[in-house]
């Protein structure tokens, strides 16, 4: 049997939208499924991704200045351990706006000829048959939501990310990646063109409040990181669960791609980078045996991210505080967990499902 002429994408985030583009291009027969679309009053958010996934997305039609870029950042200032700030070089990075890559990959995806449906009913087990029975190939690319999956493998007491933005104005143009340690989690920031996002990520009372109540705290251990942001201008933007997730999934029924495969924790900035590095492997060889070759790709790269993580937090200022050794503990199980079963269904063990661990069955549904 040849590959299949028809791809069909559940969900329409960037990952989601490059998939669709590269398969018009291979001249397959395209369909993006989603419950809604990104639209221009969204909240932005400013991510931070290598230089080459610019290249990348300008091979694909997307406009650098479309999404805010029109500069390189080359350095990261820090506060980790303790009090001293830190400003060291990085590597060539770009930070991207979005929803205005989403809008952006979506009026190329239309252009191309990709068929965009919001599905009033439930089709996962529909897209599942025709995939199990090779009449399309089907990407799941729902994020951390990763609608086919089996099984996803997650804290139990998640850490979250919440995020605020605000307009560009010229003295916080040049904003490089700030980043700051406090006692119970950390705070960051970045900016493009047109717009500057501060994010804390963390539990309960740390990750509480509005824009000013947000400042106000992060100035409390980290006064440069905000000493400069008008808190009358903040606005409040996205929030979600900001570390490690695990989704096993059957490659005879769907190909998990992305964060829906593989969500990496927050701090390696590396998600939609490596998520969009996914979308155009699993169109490399859309034949059975794709999935196998991803499990085979987790097998190295879950235990090798979850322990740079633990390095990260071991060297922190919030070490110590009680949600940060949970996470810890949950990131070396998914390490040994990752090493050991890639490939295979995780095993049904308290250790496991019990505190700070879950599986959860994902739900047969389109999210938004």
């Amino acid at each position: 049997m040849g590959p299949p002429k028809t791809l069909v994408v559940l969900g329409s985030g960037p990952v989601g939208l490059l998939a669709a583009l590269r398969g018009r291009r291979l001249g397959m027969d395209v369909e993006v499924c989603a419950n809604s679309l990104a639209l221009p009053r969204d909240p932005p958010r400013v991510e931070r991704v290598p230089a080459q996934v610019v290249a990348l997305l300008v091979e694909f039609g997307v406009s650098p200045n479309r999404i805010g870029v029109d500069m390189l950042f080359r350095r990261q200032t820090m506060q980790w351990a303790g009090g001293a700030v830190a400003a060291s070089p990085a590597p060539d990075a770009a930070h991207i706006e979005r929803p205005a890559l989403e809008i952006a990959l979506l009026e190329l995806a239309l252009r191309a000829g990709v068929k965009i449906d919001v599905p009033a009913g439930n089709v996962v087990q529909e897209l599942r048959r025709r995939h199990r029975e090779g009449e399309c190939l089907f990407l799941d690319a729902t994020g951390r939501s990763a609608v086919t999956a089996i099984q996803r493998i997650r804290p139990r007491r998640p850490l979250v990310a919440r995020l605020f933005h605000l307009p560009v104005r010229t003295s916080l143009r040049d904003s490089d990646l700030m980043i700051a340690a406090g006692p119970e989690g950390y705070a960051y920031r970045l900016a493009n063109a047109t717009t500057l996002t501060l994010g804390v990520v963390g539990r309960k009372d740390f990750v509480q409040g509005d824009g000013r109540e947000i400042v106000a705290k992060i100035a409390e251990f980290a006064a440069w990181l905000v000493r400069d942001i008008p808190t009358q201008h903040i606005r409040p933007g996205g929030s979600g669960a900001a570390g490690a997730q695990w989704s096993i999934g059957d490659s005879c029924e769907s190909v998990l791609v992305g964060d829906a495969s593989f969500a990496r924790d927050a701090l390696a900035s590396q998600g939609l980078a490596i998520g969009l590095s996914d979308a155009l492997k699993a169109l490399a060889h859309p034949i059975k045996g794709v999935g196998a070759q991803a499990r085979s790709n987790q097998r190295k790269e879950i235990p090798g991210h979850c322990r740079r993580i633990i390095q990260e937090i071991k060297g922190s200022a919030f070490v110590s505080a009680r949600p940060w050794v949970e996470y810890s503990e949950f990131l070396s199980a998914l390490a040994d967990l990752a090493g050991d079963t890639a490939g295979h269904h995780a095993p049904a063990s308290p250790f496991l499902l019990g505190q700070p661990w879950r599986a959860a069955r994902a739900a047969d549904r389109i999210p938004a």
